[in-house]
């Protein structure tokens, strides 16, 4: 035979699964702020006073607390005398709505916390012979004014950089494109230059300009297709009449560096990609004139998807810090 204890038990887990169950399904579900009020009650011990903390007439605050347990499926309170008490289920979920709204206090400022400081991963594509020298700031300006932001880089060639914009594994870019190429989405923050880069010691290199009409026949190494400045080296190629030799393909831009500097090839690379090499003897760098191969540097968004806050933030500090370095 059930004791009553055990029925008020069997009662009171019917009317907390009651509630569960409207908050899960939306059926006659309860509000934070009446939940803060049930709370309320609780605390003070009375309906009036309830009503005068609220500033409300104590007829609403009843109405309220009718529909609160309407929703609960029984009593909350006792009614006694001039006040009220908790019932024995109300006695039972009052911790539980005591650390249920402080949970949901916490979310409400996290959530204003995040909408007013982004927060999230932006997945961010370097144009490898630029890397070194843009993302140590980018970082630093990233993780100083908006810490909620975590970058996901990716180094690699603008080709490269392209195809992850237009496939949506990158959210922004920096890479570069031809003068005359122009997309919607991106940001000039400068231009970069290219050189002819060759072994210490080479002639052809020993200059500080070669004519582009020089590289007739000499072995390159490039990276591999797609390689987004190759339709510009075909170009002056066949305005020149001169033959492209292309040695090797390899994307890294540190065993571009060591083939040239090993193995007789040479590449064609941006000063800021040998500039430490050039100062420390390592490599040989001459400018490329007749035609000057200059590329415009861009910051580009990619267009498969909307653009989160924290990677608008991530463009605002990135257009700051390229523009200082690349401009």
């Amino acid at each position: 035979m059930i004791q009553f204890s055990e029925l008020k038990k069997v009662l009171i887990g019917v009317c907390l699964a009651s509630t569960v169950y409207l908050w899960r399904y939306g059926l006659k579900t309860l509000s934070i702020e009446q939940w803060r009020l049930f709370i309320q009650i609780a605390d003070h011990g009375s309906l009036t006073h309830a009503a005068a903390a609220r500033d409300v007439a104590q007829s609403a605050v009843s109405r309220q607390l009718a529909a609160i347990e309407t929703a609960c499926g029984g009593r909350l309170f006792e009614r006694r005398g001039r006040g009220v008490r908790l019932s024995d289920a109300g006695l039972y979920i009052y911790p539980q709505v005591v650390a249920w709204l402080e949970v949901a206090d916490r979310l409400t400022q996290g959530v204003r916390g995040a909408l007013k400081d982004p927060i999230g991963t932006v997945r961010l594509g370097v144009l490898a012979s630029v890397s070194d020298a843009f993302v140590g700031n980018l970082y630093r300006q990233v993780r100083k004014e908006c810490p909620g932001i975590r970058l996901q880089i990716v180094s690699a060639t603008s080709g490269r950089l392209a195809q992850g914009l237009e496939t949506g594994t990158l959210d922004l870019a920096l890479l570069s494109r031809n003068a005359r190429e122009h997309h919607g989405r991106e940001f000039v923050v400068g231009s970069v230059e290219h050189l002819l880069v060759g072994a210490r010691g080479d002639l052809l290199t020993s200059t500080s300009t070669v004519a582009f009409e020089r590289l007739d026949g000499i072995p390159l190494v490039v990276p591999n297709r797609p390689y987004a400045f190759h339709h510009l080296l075909e170009h002056w190629a066949q305005r020149k009449s001169i033959t492209l030799t292309i040695a090797v393909e390899c994307d890294s831009l540190a065993i571009q560096k060591h083939l040239v500097a090993t193995s007789g090839v040479y590449a064609i690379l941006t000063a800021s990609a040998v500039r430490d090499d050039v100062t420390a003897g390592r490599l040989q760098a001459a400018r490329i004139v007749e035609p000057s191969l200059k590329r415009k540097l861009v910051l580009l968004l990619s267009d498969t998807h909307a653009t989160t806050a924290a990677c608008r933030e991530v463009l605002r500090m990135a257009r700051i810090a390229a523009t200082e370095l690349f401009a």
